[in-house]
């Protein structure tokens, strides 16, 4: 079984099955990548004439990465022949991939130039994570060398990312809108995109990004006042969040610190996300927990 990560422009690896026909991975679902890797038999597949561009895109990640030693050693350039047919028959993952080896001169000279224009391409055609590494190199944050800091391109990106379901680039929306970054400070929709982001499939999820809800909460910004809202955030946040719940708790009944609490506990149970201040207490069959 291939267990990777893919935060970075780094770690080549496409997971994740999108609606369009030529994306076959998007982000975050390693069952879905190790399955259709693990079914070709690459010693085979190196010497097949014709090969489909699927097939093609999939020999280039075994050449690059090998990941399970499915062939006897990785060869970039064998990984960039395969990848280039595959971009040219709109293999969108191979798009992506050929930008990060012109970006990492892997095979080829490093040409910067030509990264950038691939993954505009890659994130034009919907690719998130070409999207999210587009939106961090416009906002200088990554890759700073790709392109010129623009915050318009940024936020353009982000909030394209973001609405295909990366969690990062709606935590980052969010800080253009909060902060009034290329553009008016909207409080509201900094709300809505701080609050969305926990319920996206893609990208690494922090609970410390909770703890800026939790303040929109007890201000009442771009939302109404809330203090188990608030609470609940400051909970979920862990130890970032423990000067929040110290000051909420004297303005809270020890009824709604409770009850916040107990939202708190509800939602890592219910994501699978757990803080080290998480007590381990049992669901019940009222959906409480005790």
């Amino acid at each position: 079984m291939v267990n990777r990560s893919l935060c970075s422009l780094f770690l080549l690896i496409f997971i994740s099955c999108a609606t369009q026909a030529d994306i076959l991975h998007q982000d975050n679902d390693t069952n879905s990548f190790d399955d259709d890797y693990s079914s070709f038999d690459y010693i085979s597949l190196s010497t097949k004439e014709n090969r489909t561009p699927v097939e093609s895109y999939y020999l280039g990640i075994a050449y690059l990465r090998n990941y399970d030693h499915v062939l006897e050693a990785t060869n970039n350039c064998k990984a960039f022949e395969n990848f280039e047919f595959a971009a040219d028959n709109n293999i969108v993952d191979a798009i992506f991939v050929l930008g990060t080896m012109y970006y990492n001169g892997a095979c080829v000279e490093r040409d910067v130039d030509k990264a950038g224009e691939l993954f505009i391409e890659a994130g034009s055609k919907g690719y998130v994570q070409a999207q999210a590494l587009l939106a961090r190199a416009y906002w200088g944050e990554n890759t700073r060398d790709l392109f010129v800091t623009d915050l318009a391109e940024a936020k353009k990106w982000l909030k394209k990312a973001a609405e295909n379901g990366d969690a990062p680039s709606a935590i980052g929306l969010a800080y253009f809108y909060e902060h009034g970054l290329a553009g008016d400070e909207n409080p509201s929709l900094a709300f809505k995109w701080r609050l969305k982001a926990s319920s996206l499939p893609y990208g690494e999820f922090s609970l410390g990004y909770f703890q800026p809800l939790g303040r929109y909460y007890e201000k009442g910004y771009g939302t109404e006042v809330d203090l188990i809202q608030a609470y609940k955030y400051y909970d979920l946040s862990g130890s970032i969040g423990g000067a929040g719940r110290s000051r909420l708790s004297k303005k809270m009944t020890n009824e709604q610190i409770a009850e916040a609490r107990q939202q708190s506990r509800q939602w890592q149970e219910e994501h699978r996300h757990f803080n080290p201040g998480y007590n381990g207490l049992q669901r019940q069959s009222d959906g409480s927990y005790r």
